[in-house]
């Protein structure tokens, strides 16, 4: 199994907004999300499912994913537990519980949420912060995982562990 733990793309300053989980995603956001998506479908990254924090920021992150990633894409899902502050690791990753192991999975959720995340599920003590429409692809298929960080300004890999 290869997940993308992704965070949101960028967005819109508080202020604009009532609430901070009504913020939307801002062009820059969306181009950013859109140039992932496609680098990522260039490499064979083809999500089958998408699973996101019910903020708005995020869901729009992911449907902008899947629309370049996977157009066919049939389960886009909102989790509570992706949400920043809403429940454990455990939860946010029980999801990935009855995938099969060759499935590519998309994650989206917040800071520092998904650092934990993708700490936890490529077996590193820590993780960098992750800007904006930035993720950490995690190829689970060997005993020890490999984890790159792609950061969304450049698109550049950078390998974090694992084989």
């Amino acid at each position: 199994m290869r997940i993308l733990v992704l965070r949101h793309g960028h967005s819109v300053d508080p202020y604009r907004a009532l609430v901070d989980e009504q913020r939307w995603l801002t062009e820059i956001g969306r181009a950013r999300v859109r140039r992932l998506a496609e680098s990522l479908r260039e490499d064979g990254f083809h999500p089958t499912a998408i699973f996101t924090s019910p903020l708005v920021r995020a869901v729009q992150t992911a449907e902008v994913f899947a629309s370049i990633a996977n157009p066919s894409l049939e389960r886009l899902e909102v989790v509570p537990s992706l949400a920043p502050e809403r429940g454990t690791t455990a939860e946010a990753l029980s999801v990935l519980d009855a995938l099969g192991p060759n499935e590519d999975v998309v994650l989206v959720s917040h800071e520092p949420k998904v650092r934990v995340l993708a700490a936890h599920l490529g077996r590193l003590a820590q993780m960098p912060a992750f800007s904006p429409a930035s993720g950490t692809l995690i190829d689970l298929a060997s005993d020890r995982p490999e984890v790159h960080l792609i950061e969304s300004s450049t698109l550049i890999r950078h390998p974090l562990g694992g084989g």
